[in-house]
């Protein structure tokens, strides 16, 4: 039986987005699938997720619970008419780290909504694919160079009195990176108790490739090799101004990687040329139109995520 379902999970910084669009693509060659990343807009379970009743509270979990089973009911019936392969990243256990370690849930009542979520998705035939560094907090610093100093104080901040708090005290840096393995101790432990198809990677030397090829063929289908597509794409860089606004975005080279990245929203995102004057930003369902023939070279947004600048175009200046 085909796998309906594609769940990428595991905790940030592991490389979800990147190879559950990498999937994607893959089996796109050879069936109908469709991709939603974990911040795109409307997100069937992501969106208002945990919004029901306060997640300290257990009768503001129970509210929390039923509205996030019916979530996953919808979703199931909506991927079984739709007649597609729904491949999706950060819904399951990523919501440990979000909300359930810190809520008024024991450990029981963790497991068992995660056993409750499986039972309804089933159906599917689900395929989750579970990515995890043993070293978190050389996962975690090596993203803060890329994603900025705004990101690292966001990880970094004084937490509260939850989750792995609740028992350690907080002692600067340390403990927070801690509690990050502590989390994804939690995860790994629930996704060692699920009894469907799975997969389990260690991403910590981010041979890409590898893991996608390994993903792709669990799931049935063949990997293809991508062609590399790095022919005059240096022409694309520069700064690019916001069509009647002030707003700017930067597009760079890195001569080393070989690779073009933007700064928009961490300090280095990689870009991937896709052909026919377009690229996308690999960890977010964002596509850049470009149009070489105008009097400045200039691009346009798309794609299916939350945000300000869908459809807005950028002139080269």
């Amino acid at each position: 039986m085909k796998h309906q379902l594609i769940l990428v999970d595991g905790h940030s910084t592991v490389g979800k987005s990147t190879t559950s669009n990498s999937v994607y693509k893959q089996i796109a060659y050879q069936d109908k699938i469709y991709w939603l990343h974990e911040e795109c807009e409307k997100h069937p379970i992501r969106y208002k997720e945990f919004e029901a009743g306060d997640i300290h509270s257990l009768d503001g979990m129970e509210l929390n619970r039923q509205v996030m089973l019916q979530k996953w009911g919808k979703f199931k019936e909506e991927i079984r008419q739709g007649k597609q392969v729904c491949i999706t990243e950060g819904c399951f256990l990523h919501s440990l780290d979000r909300y359930l370690l810190n809520s008024a849930w024991n450990e029981e009542q963790i497991m068992n909504y995660f056993q409750r979520i499986l039972e309804i998705i089933r159906p599917l035939n689900p395929l989750i694919v579970f990515l995890y560094r043993p070293d978190i907090r050389q996962s975690f610093e090596k993203a803060f160079k890329a994603r900025g100093d705004r990101w690292r104080e966001l990880i970094l901040s004084v937490p509260g009195p939850y989750g792995f708090f609740k028992t350690h005290e907080y002692i600067g840096d340390d403990s927070i990176y801690a509690s990050l393995a502590y989390e994804q101790e939690q995860m790994a432990k629930i996704f060692d108790t699920l009894s469907c198809n799975k997969l389990k990677i260690d991403t910590t030397n981010e041979c890409w490739d590898s893991y996608i090829r390994e993903i792709t063929e669990t799931a049935g289908y063949k990997y293809y090799e991508e062609e590399n597509k790095l022919a005059e794409i240096e022409k694309y860089c520069g700064t690019y101004q916001l069509e009647g606004g002030a707003d700017t975005w930067n597009i760079s080279f890195d001569d080393e990687k070989k690779l073009i990245y933007t700064s928009l929203f961490w300090p280095y995102m990689p870009m991937k040329y896709i052909g026919n004057e377009q690229f996308e930003l690999i960890s977010f369902p964002v596509m850049l139109q470009f149009d070489i023939m105008a009097e400045k070279m200039q691009f346009t947004v798309s794609g299916n995520y939350d945000w300000q600048y869908n459809n807005k175009k950028f002139i080269k200046i």
